[in-house]
């Protein structure tokens, strides 16, 4: 047993405090532990003991007390019995702690909370929709919940979750995810039988690997937007290097090409900006078993305001959770009033709208070589431009155009003179 349940068992059956004091006390403490009777906290102050003792091994020990001439005080009572005995007259007040603890127990038995931790690429929305499908979800009975057939489901239902575990403390399920986060080139799969691999933009190409397919360019050479790079064609040839046939693939290769984008930004020095009036407000709503029920408010709403939401769900202790929440809103309010911004301030929102485009075109795995922007201004307007000279892989694919194999019947003929000779 755990110390929080042993120190139930203990305030259930009722426990007291007392002090030992007389002749022998030792020989008293002795006779104890000879008989197998718990006292616990024991500690000496002076020429008496203090401890704890239950109230069915209290009444076990009046024998030793006697015969080791000793006296036992009773300081407090502590435990449900001493409780019942102080509101024995309050039926109604003892019917209503007796249905309170009814309710709680039959709410032990549903899931009221559920936490996904670890996860990146599957969203937690997504996790707890398949939860709730699976009727393993936020309200779902406890013991019909199979926590090792879920993991594999989970597994089994996200191809990016590499592993799973799903833990149940009290009424809070707690899903714990890890991720591939290795990312595979899977083969993707073409709607055409064979393709090109063309460019997508004027570029010069910096490298080229070839895995499947005819390469039509080489390193250093200028492309312009749609040129093939690679053909899905391959010619085959005969021994005396004459074209008699063709063959068809999806072209494969690591083709990397150095291209410009023109970066241009240009905003109104004049805008709108936020001033704090310093009011606020509280709103309140109840989360009931999944439902929200929003209070009234007592006074207007603010014509423009910000607002931040807390929500806290009851818990009882640790793990223990029950279906009532309440969601805590905060609205300050706030004025728009015209302005303009300084220098410094427009080079600064500048600078974070480049740095924003900057970000985009690294989401898309395109590496930033070189940056030659300027920032200018006039009594109006604030314009950023310049060139980003960037890094990219070709990705972008076109159907291969399939020709008509070449007459093959004097290439035939040659081969048989050939092998004649």
């Amino acid at each position: 047993f755990s110390m929080t349940t042993l120190s139930l068992f203990k305030y259930i059956g009722g426990y007291l405090e007392v002090v030992l004091s007389g002749y022998a006390p030792e020989r008293f403490l002795n006779l104890c532990g000879n008989h197998n009777i718990l006292i616990w906290n024991l500690r000496k102050e002076e020429d008496v003991y203090h401890f704890f003792i239950s109230i069915r091994a209290f009444w076990s020990i009046r024998p030793f007390v006697s015969k080791t001439g000793c006296r036992i005080r009773i300081l407090r009572k502590i435990g449900f019995p001493f409780w019942m005995n102080r509101y024995r007259k309050r039926k109604c007040f003892l019917m209503g702690v007796i249905l309170a603890a009814g309710l709680v127990w039959f709410l032990s038995r549903f899931l009221w909370n559920v936490e996904v931790d670890g996860n990146s690429s599957v969203t937690t929305e997504t996790v707890l929709t398949f939860l709730d499908e699976e009727d393993c979800g936020y309200g779902d009975r406890i013991r019909t919940i199979d926590c090792e057939q879920l993991e594999r489901d989970l597994r089994a239902q996200f191809p990016e979750i590499i592993w799973a575990s799903v833990q149940i403390y009290g009424t809070k399920m707690t899903v714990l995810i890890k991720e591939n986060l290795v990312q595979q080139e899977a083969m993707e799969e073409l709607p055409y039988e064979a393709s090109d691999l063309i460019a997508e933009e004027d570029a010069t190409v910096e490298s080229i690997v070839t895995r499947n397919g005819t390469p039509l360019v080489k390193n250093g050479d200028a492309v312009k937007a749609g040129d093939i790079l690679v053909s899905g064609r391959i010619d085959l040839t005969n021994d005396s290097g004459e074209q008699y046939a063709y063959e068809y693939c999806n072209a494969d290769a690591d083709i990397y090409l150095l291209t410009e984008y023109p970066y241009h930004d240009k905003f109104s020095l004049a805008h709108e900006e936020k001033r704090m009036t310093g009011a606020e407000k509280k709103r309140y709503s109840i989360d009931f078993f999944g439902k929200v029920i929003t209070l009234p408010a007592l006074s207007g709403e603010f014509e423009c305001a910000d607002k931040t939401t807390d929500y806290k769900q009851l818990c009882l202790h640790g793990d223990f959770y029950l279906p009532l929440g309440i969601y805590s809103s905060t609205l300050k309010e706030y004025r728009t009033e015209q302005a303009i911004y300084t220098k410094e301030q427009a080079e600064a929102v500048a600078t974070e709208n480049f740095n924003i485009y900057l970000s985009h075109l690294a989401e898309k795995n395109i590496q930033i070589l070189e940056k030659n922007v300027i920032i200018d201004m006039d009594d109006k307007n604030c314009i950023m431009e310049g060139i980003i000279k960037v890094r990219t892989k070709a990705a972008l694919r076109h159907e291969t155009e399939q020709l008509t194999a070449p007459d093959t019947e004097d290439t035939e003929e040659g081969l048989v003179l050939n092998e004649l000779e």
